[in-house]
């Protein structure tokens, strides 16, 4: 018998009981699917920390760092970032989400542009950049599976029953079954990775010091920039570390969330511990990673060195409870894509382009349809096998990244424009996909991504200071302005007389 797959089996079996509860608890409407009806400071801070991390955390991260070395370390920039801007930018979401009803941040667009244009570009570049996203976490299943059955189980046979997981995860649950079964498996990854990736450095190296020691005598390369393979320049550096941390708040999985907190308090604690949390959970990975250039220099895949170490380095029920989260890490992400999209296919599609009086019900039942087409979508593209992990991660933020200018400057700019937002967004994109894929360059050795993102940036401001801007857009922005002013007046007049009482 099989111990790893016996244990992961129950592990999934624990996870499908916790989507059925929740689908006893979904109250069968739109909203309820889409924003779980206001979640706390717990199961919030989970559901985005695990959503924002996936099975790249245990899978590309390690692989990256065992290819070229200290230079991954970039990654400690994308992993503080995300809960700033969860606070920054997500607590105006979470206000005009309560101030005029958005369930996605493609609503949103559509309305403070007044453009059906706007929205229905956010929606089909997010579903479409999402879809290489979705793949990555097959990917890492599929990984998964066949290293923890010893090659029993095929590459397509994983990906396979991770697409059958997703979809009934969240089929039956909704936000709120994704938010809670996310909530266990965040807590379930962050144990596996730091408490797994400690023993296999300890059960070969009397300290983390001495383990990196030897990694350094072994291959000084890789504690320099660019490392080994010349890989991690200066700009490939900022490149990654921009493109990614900008780009994954534009994702629909992490979106949604702005819409999903219970109150203010609610999201600005929950910032605060997810940047600890993304932070804190890959502490040891470049140790790992680069230990495994020792302890396994011929190994195939090097995306796949942290569950071989563990394999072969601890003890076998142990490894497969600690691999058991690299499927949670890949779950808790690749759910939360397919409830965010599918959601999308009902909020941003049908309802305004096929049918606009579609009622609550009937926007449920078609999201629930929705997650079966953009899972097949994602399965297709998956098993076509396609690039290194943190490569396709990079790809996937680069087309959705594009969207920041447009998206943001909504909130803050009062000058923002419809014609500003629509060309940003189609020529940026135009100019990310011909970079990317047909001229395949980096100017000034800078990623093709993260020109477009600038190219994105500038004629957003030009185009906007050129054509007229759209009068709701100046009072959306004054809505919020005036919202969070008066806030803050209530909270010092609190403190004030806090401090009065004191006296």
């Amino acid at each position: 018998m099989n111990i790893g797959l016996v244990i992961l089996a129950v592990y999934i079996a624990v996870l499908l009981g916790i989507a059925l509860y929740a689908s006893k608890k979904d109250k069968k409407n739109i909203k309820d699917f889409a924003t779980g009806g206001g979640l706390g400071i717990f199961i919030l801070t989970l559901t985005f920390s695990a959503t924002y991390h996936s099975a790249y955390a245990f899978m590309g991260a390690g692989g990256f760092a065992y290819k070229n070395g200290i230079g991954w370390w970039c990654n400690g920039l994308w992993t503080v970032l995300p809960g700033v801007l969860f606070w920054v930018w997500g607590r105006r979401f979470w206000y005009l989400g309560k101030r005029y009803g958005y369930l996605s941040v493609s609503d949103y667009a559509s309305d403070v542009y007044q453009s059906k244009t706007v929205g229905i570009l956010v929606t089909l570049i997010t579903m479409v950049f999402t879809i290489p996203y979705v793949a990555i976490q097959a990917i890492g299943c599929s990984y998964i599976f066949q290293t923890i059955s010893g090659g029993m189980l095929s590459y397509t046979v994983g990906a396979l029953i991770f697409f059958a997981i997703m979809i009934v995860l969240v089929w039956l649950g909704g936000m709120k079954g994704v938010a809670i079964t996310d909530a266990a498996q965040g807590v379930f990854k962050f144990a596996g990775l730091l408490g797994g990736s400690l023993w296999v450095i300890l059960a070969n190296f009397p300290s983390v010091a001495d383990a990196y020691q030897a990694a350094f005598s072994h291959t000084p390369e890789l504690f320099t920039m660019p490392g080994p393979n010349g890989v991690v320049t200066a700009q490939d550096w900022v490149s990654r570390w921009i493109v990614i941390t900008f780009g994954m708040m534009m994702f629909p999985q992490v979106t949604l969330r702005f819409f999903a907190g219970k109150n203010l308090n609610v999201m600005k604690w929950s910032a605060v511990f997810s940047s600890i949390y993304l932070t804190m959970i890959y502490v040891f990975t470049p140790c790992v990673g680069m230990i495994g250039r020792l302890l396994m220099p011929d190994i195939a895949a090097p995306d796949t060195i942290f569950p071989e170490l563990l394999l072969k380095y601890t003890p076998a029920v142990f490894a497969a409870l600690i691999i058991s989260g690299a499927l949670a890490a890949a779950m808790s992400t690749g759910d939360s894509q397919l409830h965010a999209t599918s959601t999308m296919v009902a909020t941003d599609i049908y309802k305004k382009f096929v049918d606009k009086k579609a009622n609550e019900n009937t926007l449920y039942n078609v999201a629930k349809i929705g997650v079966l087409i953009i899972g097949l979508a994602s399965v297709v593209f998956a098993l076509t096998r396609p690039t290194a992990l943190a490569d396709l991660l990079v790809l996937s933020n680069g087309g959705v990244a594009v969207l920041v200018p447009a998206v943001i400057g909504g909130l803050y700019w009062k000058k923002a424009s419809r014609g500003g937002a629509i060309a940003s967004i189609v020529i940026g994109e135009i100019c990310m996909v011909s970079m990317t894929f047909i001229f395949k360059v980096s100017p000034f050795g800078f990623s093709g991504a993260l020109c477009s993102m600038l190219i994105s940036l500038i004629i957003f401001v030009s185009v906007s200071f050129i054509t007229k801007p759209q009068a709701h857009t100046s009072e959306v922005i004054s809505s919020i302005n005036n919202y969070f002013a008066e806030d803050k007046a209530v909270e010092e007049t609190q403190n004030n007389q806090g401090a009065l009482a004191i006296d």
